[in-house]
């Protein structure tokens, strides 16, 4: 079994709620309470693979979120793609692949 020693400012990490949706957002700092993130955003399953919706329509992006560790059934870094895609997403700003 892996466990988690804890995250890092500004790690991309994956949540998966008590309400069966994952939201993947920008990791700020845990406490006895929950999680702070940035940026969160829900993973949409769709037929040509998955979106990142964000998670609050009318909320800033930018706000510090708090997520209760009541609400969380697991969490986890993301892989390369998802937070390469979720830096898209968020940003504006495409990642260049491969060599230069």
């Amino acid at each position: 079994m892996l466990i988690n020693k804890g995250y890092s400012e500004g790690d991309i990490i994956v949540f998966k709620l008590a309400n069966g949706d994952e939201c993947v957002a920008k990791f700020l700092d845990e406490n006895s309470d929950g999680y702070t993130v940035t940026k969160p955003c829900t993973v949409i399953p769709g037929a040509k693979g998955i979106a990142l919706v964000q998670s609050l329509f009318t909320g800033k992006l930018d706000t510090r979120i708090r997520i209760k560790h009541e609400h969380v059934i697991m969490h986890s870094p993301v892989v390369a793609e998802i937070e390469k895609y979720y830096i898209e997403t968020t940003s504006g700003i495409a990642l260049a692949t491969g060599a230069i």
